[in-house]
């Protein structure tokens, strides 16, 4: 009886460890796969498509690839099978797009504050993304404070109106 509880033990502990080195690994992975995707991103070479976007006076150029924008994008996906080789969108910025294709490659998104945050999500819905989890929660609590807010002050402007108080 003790062999075999020995056994069990012996299997649970190079099961535990396997799956340390598993998780060990898929980190380096996912690691690597990052620092590739932002050093496609911010080099230069086999771009082959151009997003023209509007920076206050003169467009402003942004070099990609077109088989990330299109596989981790419907929008690009669908537009792409024209075979165009750029793409104007003057209702972004160049921050603004800077951000959304750094989700895009390598699933990182910034904002520096809750504008900024609506804008992201408004253009990851312009282009059929799923935004991230983080920023869903974030919105949604920033949304309910600001409701609150709104409705604290609402009812402070009907209370000093009231004639009964």
């Amino acid at each position: 009886m003790d062999n075999n509880n020995n056994n069990n033990q012996i299997e649970i502990e190079n099961a535990n460890q396997n799956e340390n080195e598993t998780k060990n690994l898929e980190k380096k992975v996912t690691k690597n796969l990052i620092k590739n995707y932002s050093n496609l991103l911010n080099g230069n070479s086999f771009k082959d498509f151009s997003i023209f976007v509007e920076n206050k006076s003169n467009p402003f150029e942004i070099k990609v690839h077109k088989s990330i924008l299109s596989s981790r994008s419907p929008f690009f996906n669908e537009f792409l099978r024209q075979e165009s080789h750029s793409i104007f969108l003057k209702q972004f910025n160049k921050k603004e797009m800077e951000s959304i294709l750094s989700y895009i490659y390598y699933g990182n998104i910034s904002f520096e504050n809750q504008e900024n945050l609506f804008k992201l999500l408004e253009i990851s819905i312009y282009f059929k993304l799923k935004p991230s989890p983080q920023a869903k929660i974030f919105s949604f609590t920033y949304t309910y404070k600001k409701l609150s807010v709104i409705i604290l002050k609402k009812l402070r402007k009907m209370i000093n109106k009231s004639k009964y108080i």
